[in-house]
């Protein structure tokens, strides 16, 4: 009886232990992603659940100096990364959530570097994950994240709960969100002659600078401006002579 006592003390001790190590993030405790980047099968539901709050996840990339999202990114450039755990239900007593950055490969896609109070950076294995570091009041997560420098389109993973059980996992809803941000295209306008019957026509110009000239290529005789001097250009001479 003893045995059995001590046991049911120990395996309730461990299963405690295992359910507050959660509100440390998942990274950092069990060496989880649980991003969503591995698949539906691979997320906080594993262990959450029993919640109903209407729960969503928004992934933000802002800019900076404006505060506001970027729908693309320069390379090398850094933005604010944003996690923020909506609910439309009820009022959760603490949030969580655990996000990475993915490039078309399967890379790490740029660099997290300064999170905000209530997130932490932690790694898995190669995979690097920024996540909350303690059940957390507030529903708004941030770090700084520089983009790769290399570009190519960049996929956000971001896994969120909405908690609603102080004690254990159950009471929990779960909510996954993705975004994929391409790179900015930079558009370089180039100037020059715009008019292809000019002498220094420029097809790769966007705008025209003024620059057309016509006399410089002009060939003596060459009324139509074909390019050569035969009996056209004769006719053509004669008829406004005759005019």
């Amino acid at each position: 009886m003893n045995r059995i006592q001590l046991s049911l003390v120990l395996g309730a001790g461990v299963l405690a232990v295992a359910l507050m190590s959660s509100s440390s993030g998942v990274a950092e405790v069990q060496n989880a992603n649980r991003t969503g980047e591995l698949g539906p099968g691979t997320t906080c539901n594993l262990c959450h659940g029993g919640g109903s709050f209407g729960a969503s996840v928004d992934i933000n990339v802002l800019d900076p100096n404006s505060g506001q999202a970027v729908a693309e990114y320069l390379p090398g450039e850094q933005y604010v990364l944003e996690i923020a755990i909506q609910n439309t239900i009820g009022t959760p007593l603490r949030y969580g959530f655990q996000a990475t950055s993915v490039d078309a490969a399967g890379n790490n896609a740029g660099a997290f570097t300064n999170p905000s109070s209530n997130t932490q950076l932690e790694a898995v294995g190669s995979r690097h994950i920024i996540e909350h570091n303690s059940a957390s009041a507030t529903n708004t997560f941030t770090v700084d994240w520089t983009a790769p420098a290399t570009g190519g389109n960049v996929t956000f993973y971001a896994s969120g709960l909405a908690a609603g059980n102080p004690t254990s996992s159950n009471g929990d809803e779960y909510a996954g969100a993705t975004l994929t941000l391409p790179e900015a295209m930079i558009t370089i306008d180039v100037g020059g002659c715009t008019y292809d019957f000019a002498c220094n026509y420029n097809a790769q110009a966007t705008f025209d600078d003024g620059s057309c000239e016509i006399t410089s290529c002009a060939i003596e005789g060459d009324i139509n401006n074909d390019g050569i001097v035969n009996v056209t250009d004769l006719l053509l001479l004669l008829a406004n002579f005759g005019a």
